[in-house]
């Protein structure tokens, strides 16, 4: 509550005279003056009358009921999601294409932007990534996999998608762009299709792996690849060419992020984010856990900026959902042990 009493107080020194009488009889009468039941003096002529204090005050401003939307934690930026299976940064901000295939730009300054959205015809999105010249063009490419062919769709924002390439059919997937080149990774193959320049159809996929197990995640830092997916055996990070880290005991894995030195696995059942530092594409020592049990499933991961991680719940598909769910959170650095084995 603000208060506003503006008062000026106005000491006037009034002198008491004495008045004499030629009458032996008469009494000594002091003059009155403040304090002796007269009123105060009159303000010279041409000066205004102090002002007087105010009897009230303003009324209190109560602060606004948060809504079902507003999450009390800091770190969430965005609320009220369907799930949120993939998300891809852009600078300080990223994409993020919801399992229902509305995509959307999210930052920790600013308020959820539609994007657009594609149809996912019976299926489900599985990853997003940003055009190499997303400054410039703003096209972002979207990867639908489930019920009929696997569809790459390009985007515009307030455009219709257009479907640039259609696939095998996949229950899973990963798509970005390494050395700015498309590449996708579906149905345990990875592939990147080099003639394509982001105009027209894109045509003859060159095969750089096979027998990935089915691949949920597709990150690149500096050229190299590193691929998530679930395998008989478990849980795996990878290069196309070898194995970077198993989790035996786990089922379910989301996407990835990579940096220089470190390499993130996103672990919904668990839920958790391992984190593994890396050097030359291989491991180096145990990985550490972030948010384990805080935000619920996560499976969405990305790199933003001065080495940030953002994740995507997905707690409206398998987990147990809160009144803000699902969401996107910044994950704290790493703290303690992670359960993972070679």
């Amino acid at each position: 509550m603000r208060s506003v009493a503006l008062g000026l107080v106005v000491a006037l020194a009034v002198s008491g005279c004495a008045r004499f009488d030629d009458r032996l009889d008469s009494p000594f009468t002091p003059a009155q003056g403040p304090g002796m039941g007269a009123p105060p003096p009159s303000a010279p002529p041409g000066q205004r009358e102090p002002d007087q204090p105010p009897t009230t005050s303003e009324p209190a401003v109560e602060p606004a009921e948060p809504g079902p939307c507003d999450d009390p934690d800091p770190a969430v930026i965005a609320t009220c999601l369907e799930p949120a299976v993939a998300v891809a940064g852009i600078g300080e901000k990223a994409l993020l294409a919801e399992e229902g295939g509305r995509i959307r730009v999210v930052s920790v300054d600013a308020d959820p932007e539609d994007f657009g959205r594609v149809d996912p015809r019976g299926g489900r999105v599985a990853a997003v990534a940003p055009s190499p010249d997303f400054a410039e063009d703003r096209l972002v490419y979207v990867l639908v996999v489930g019920d009929g062919p696997t569809r790459i769709e390009r985007l515009a924002r307030g455009d219709a998608p257009r479907t640039v390439a259609e696939l095998a059919p996949a229950a899973s997937g990963g798509l970005a762009f390494v050395d700015d080149l498309l590449t996708v990774a579906v149905g345990g193959e990875l592939l990147r299709f080099p003639d394509f320049t982001g105009v027209g159809r894109a045509e003859r996929p060159e095969i750089l792996a096979r027998d990935l197990g089915e691949v949920r995640g597709l990150c690149t830092v500096d050229g190299e690849v590193f691929l998530t997916a679930s395998t008989g055996r478990g849980v795996v990070a990878r290069t196309p060419d070898r194995v970077v880290w198993t989790w035996p005991e786990q089922r379910a894995v989301g996407g990835c992020a990579a940096l220089p030195d470190s390499l993130s696995v996103a672990l919904p059942d668990a839920e958790r984010v391992d984190t593994l530092a890396t050097s030359g594409g291989a491991a180096q020592g145990q990985p550490e856990s972030r948010a384990e049990e805080r935000y619920g499933r996560l499976t969405g991961l990305t790199a933003l900026t001065e080495g940030l991680l953002l994740a995507g719940t997905t707690n409206k598909d398998g987990g147990e959902p809160v009144a803000t769910d699902d969401r996107a959170v910044i994950l704290p650095d790493t703290g303690g042990g992670g359960e993972a084995r070679v």
